[in-house]
């Protein structure tokens, strides 16, 4: 919705004294004596009117410099007025700025602030603000375009989950903004991102924040518990409503239909990302409509029990060992006559082995993205396909867990499933991790046009003996040309988890950690940030 007001016109004609003579000329008008008044035409940033005592900011700005800084003008049920007249010279234009809400203070405003609980409201969270150029004192109007500065967003939730919705918060957006010479606002760089609450009213949420690029996070509670919804990357523009339609349902919710666009400007619909809700007392998580055990292992923290089978939006499972930038593979089993591996895509396998994801995206990233051994160091402890509060493990989480990796991280003795000489499968499957090789596709670096796969032996044909799982911390590089980073990337090798079953009792089983090529496609199992 445009926001207008009514501030000055066109400058009068001079006027000329009552008992004039035909040799008198007409003198100039001192429009000092006239106050400085704003009749709004369309107002409020309630979608209504101004109300009394609603005050704005107004500046009036000359050639010569500022007349008015940040004058304040209230309502009074029909216009805005103050302590402010014209100054006298009526040939020469101004330009005017007027912001609200009003802020005290020498000058226009440089940043603002939005209210984080907006449950009773959002009106002192509306920045709106009106620049005109060219304008001459007068006793007449002018009109003045207001505009939205901000953006909004108005969530519709439908609530299937049989209980009352108790809380709902938006995270990650950021609510400072900067606001610039001309009154407009944008988030501000740097500033960290607040948990904030919308404002409820017939049946929709409203929530107004600086204009900023984001992937929002829902928190909705409902029946004591906390679901939890990621949505997809959207760019935030001034001046436009964005529409967010949910279903709650028991164990999720899920982002439908978008809502209809009131007053302001249409931006689109948000989409929602994968859902995700945790219940840690019960040792799960639902991620994506999937179901996955959770365990807390003796190192303190909250590890998944079992590999993530979760597909990224536009990727399909390759079954295909050429298809070496596919980004993510079908998980693997022993064929029936027991003579090597091969892929499946049986629902039932997936959910029991997981898919195998190439590093780039389990790292959040696309095959290809990573140019640099420098970028690649960024992505320590990084979310990738792990759900929100979750990431891809670290070389720390790794050897607290099992102790042991490869040189040169140095072992940690005290890990809780090293027992001397190598992380034990037995120690961390008796807490429940339930750990096993589970294969992984070999691509040694970005060369290859073709990939093997990873975890047979003849020695044990009935199982899966070996696998590589994806890990965060960078390792190592290696360039198109030896020792010469200018020459491009060849390859790179993040820390992983490394199953060995291919010994004779279950009590020699491994696990400790290892390098693992970029290219190489292998499980993940996610930790949780916060334990």
């Amino acid at each position: 919705m445009k926001k207008m007001m009514i501030l000055a016109g066109a400058a009068l004609l001079a006027l000329v004294a009552c008992n004039k003579t035909p040799n008198t000329e007409p003198q100039p008008v001192d429009f000092s004596q006239y106050k400085l008044k704003v009749e709004p035409v369309i107002t409020r940033v309630t979608e209504t009117n101004f109300e009394n005592g609603d005050a704005i900011g107004l500046a009036v700005v000359r050639t010569g410099g500022a007349y008015a800084a940040n004058e304040k003008l209230t309502y009074d049920g029909s216009a805005f007025s103050g302590s402010l007249n014209w100054y006298d010279n009526g040939d020469e234009a101004c330009t005017l700025k007027a912001y609200y809400p009003y802020k005290e203070g020498e000058g226009l405003p440089t940043m603002f602030s939005v209210q984080q609980d907006q449950t009773k409201g959002t009106a002192a969270s509306d920045f709106v603000s009106a620049v005109k150029e060219n304008v001459l004192p007068s006793a007449n109007a002018v009109s003045v375009v207001f505009k939205h500065q901000l953006s909004r967003v108005v969530t519709t939730v439908k609530n299937l989950s049989g209980a009352d919705i108790e809380d709902i918060v938006f995270e990650e957006f950021v609510p400072v903004a900067t606001i610039g010479a001309d009154l407009t606002a944008k988030a501000t760089d740097g500033a960290k991102w607040q948990p904030m609450k919308p404002f409820f009213k017939e049946d929709k949420y409203y929530l107004i924040v600086p204009a900023q690029t984001v992937k929002p996070v829902v928190k909705v509670t409902v029946g004591g518990k906390t679901l939890t919804q990621e949505l997809t990357e959207v760019s935030l523009e001034p001046g436009k409503e964005y529409s967010l339609s949910m279903v709650v349902k028991k164990e999720e919710i899920k982002v439908v239909l978008a809502g209809e666009i009131e007053n302001w400007n249409d931006g689109g619909e948000i989409i929602g990302g994968p859902s995700f809700s945790e219940n840690l007392e019960e040792r799960y998580f639902t991620y994506d409509g999937v179901k996955y055990s959770v365990v807390k292992m003796k190192d303190g923290k909250w590890w998944m029990a079992q590999n993530l089978a979760y597909l990224p939006e536009g990727y399909t499972p390759a079954t295909d060992l050429t298809a070496v930038t596919a980004g993510v593979f079908a998980p693997l089993q022993v064929k029936a006559d027991h003579s090597g591996l091969e892929f499946s895509t049986d629902p039932a396998v997936v959910a029991k082995n997981g898919y195998l994801y190439q590093a780039e995206v389990a790292l959040g990233l696309k095959v290809g993205d990573l140019q640099s051994e420098a970028d690649a160091k960024l992505l320590e402890a990084a979310q990738g396909v792990c759900p929100k509060g979750w990431h891809v493990p670290t070389i720390q989480d790794i050897i607290g867990l099992v102790g042991k990796a490869v040189s040169p991280i140095e072992t940690n003795a005290d890990a809780p499933y090293y027992d001397g000489a190598n992380g034990l499968i037995k120690l961390l499957n008796a807490d429940g991790f339930n750990m096993d090789a589970f294969g992984a596709i070999s691509i040694q670096d970005n060369t290859k046009t073709a990939g093997t796969f990873m975890g047979w032996a003849k020695g044990y044909p009935d199982k899966l003996s070996s696998g590589m799982f994806c890990g965060s911390t960078f390792a190592s590089a290696t360039y198109n040309t030896s020792g010469d980073e200018t020459s491009g990337v060849k390859n790179l090798q993040f820390y992983g988890l490394m199953p060995m079953t291919n010994k004779a009792s279950e009590d020699q089983y491994t696990c400790n950690g290892t390098k693992v090529s970029y290219r190489i496609a292998g499980p993940v199992r996610c930790v949780r940030n916060v334990n």
